[in-house]
């Protein structure tokens, strides 16, 4: 499983509350490709190596795992635009993300938002929402349980002022 880091970045600008989260994708186009082709060669230098030895079956598969991985880094690619931005601006709050090829928006009522966080066991693998009229839409997607629970106890500050 992939462990996810993130950039954060809060801030107030004209009595409006802007918090946007995004992944942090740490590897340069430039990295990605080092790091591909040095693992191609690896790859198929072990599996030329086996081969000469009289394993030509492994040839195939070492072809699979480089194809497999070069659509991993495609998959981490597509996602590198990835973000979640929360905007309190008087009565309203804005939610929006963007997840893969997907752009969605909620907004809802300051007066109606309640900020849910639950956690499985004390401070672990916490859930942060926020519900407005029986719907909840779940936030801080990109950060750790730590980073949740502090986002949780500034969303009630900024939802009851």
């Amino acid at each position: 499983m992939e462990q996810v880091k993130t950039e954060v970045c809060a801030g107030e600008s004209a009595g409006a509350f802007v918090f946007q989260s995004r992944p942090n994708h740490s590897l340069t186009r430039f990295q990605e490709r080092l790091v591909f082709w040095s693992l191609a060669a690896l790859c198929f230098t072990t599996a030329i190596g086996f081969a000469w030895m009289g394993y030509w079956l492994i040839l195939p598969f070492a072809g699979l795992e480089i194809g497999l991985l070069a659509w991993a880094f495609e998959v981490l690619r597509d996602r590198a635009g990835d973000y979640e931005t929360l905007l309190i601006d008087g009565d309203r709050v804005v939610l929006e993300w963007h997840c893969g090829h997907r752009v969605s928006r909620r907004e809802m009522n300051r007066q109606w938002a309640r900020v849910e966080c639950d956690c499985s066991s004390p401070g672990r693998n916490c859930r942060l929402s926020l519900n407005s009229h029986g719907h909840a839409t779940e936030v801080g997607q990109y950060l750790n349980d730590e980073a949740r629970l502090q986002l949780a106890a500034m969303l009630r500050s900024r939802l009851q002022g």
